[in-house]
């Protein structure tokens, strides 16, 4: 695979998982056939009940999520990424994020995008890097995990 070693499979904004039954079924025969994890959660089962019916013995399911969303306002990104990780649920939760700078380059490649897009990604990037949040890790006793961690734990 050119030097490329995934870790996972994803779909972009859940597209795969809300597209039905067919469409996950091919991403579900790929992650098996390639051997990879997929990016599947136990809170969809509810709004999607053939994701559970079409997972087996040994696929890997994460518990939660945490999205921030558009509505929330830029002087209160971190206030919210602080309150998710205080309050987070038992089990694995995976935090969507976009880290990148808020440059040329970024700017240009979303720039199409008000939500999303380069400063959106910025403080996403600021906030995962900053001290603030290494102390919530550590107030909390939150450990990080790669999806190669993830991959090779016990089911």
């Amino acid at each position: 695979m050119m030097g490329v070693h995934p870790t996972h499979l994803d779909s972009h904004q859940y597209r795969l998982y809300q597209s039905g039954p067919e469409v996950f079924q091919a991403l579900l025969r790929e992650a098996h056939e390639s051997r990879l994890p997929f990016f599947l959660v136990r809170d969809w089962f509810k709004d999607y009940p053939y994701l559970e019916t079409a997972a087996r013995a040994g696929d890997l399911i994460v518990d939660h999520t945490v999205t921030i969303e558009p509505g929330v306002a830029a002087e209160k990104w971190a206030a919210f990424y602080t309150d998710a990780l205080e309050h987070l649920q038992p089990g694995v939760t995976v935090f969507i994020i976009h880290p990148a700078f808020d440059d040329e380059e970024m700017r240009a490649a979303t720039r199409e995008r008000a939500t999303w897009g380069a400063a959106w990604r910025q403080r996403d990037f600021d906030f995962f890097t900053s001290e603030q949040f290494r102390n919530v890790l550590r107030e909390q006793n939150i450990k990080l995990v790669t999806w190669r961690e993830l991959a090779q734990a016990p089911r």
